[in-house]
Parts: C-alpha cells; sequence; structure tokens
C-alpha cells in the first residue's frame, strides 16, 4: 500500500478493528467450549485462533 492514498488510514484503521473483533469473536467461543466442554485450555486456544484469523484476513485486505 503507497502511503499516498486517500484512504489509507482508513483500510488501516478497518484492518486493526477486524483483528481486535477476531480475537473477541474467537474469546467468546473459547468461554463457550469451556463452559459446555469443560474444557479450560479451549480460552486460550481460542484467543490464539481469533489472533490468527484476524492476521490473515488483516494481510488479505492489506494486500489488495
Amino acid at each position: 500500500m503507497k502511503p499516498s492514498e486517500p484512504l489509507a488510514l482508513s483500510r488501516l484503521s478497518g484492518a486493526g478493528f477486524t483483528v481486535v473483533g477476531t480475537i473477541i469473536v474467537g474469546f467468546a467461543l473459547g468461554l463457550l467450549a469451556n463452559k459446555f466442554l469443560h474444557a479450560p485450555w479451549a480460552v486460550p486456544v481460542g484467543i490464539v485462533a481469533g489472533f490468527v484469523a484476524g492476521m490473515v484476513s488483516m494481510f488479505r485486505q492489506l494486500a489488495r
């Protein structure tokens, strides 16, 4: 991405919100898995999975 693009800041902030959103969703799914499956390892796994999904999404958004 070139810094001279007029919407560069909005693209970056949108990608950042996507990463934060996927981490929150992963955390929520980890909590649900912990509650219903009694798996205490599900919360950290959900957070890591959300982070990975967010990074992949951010890379795809910014590579366009």
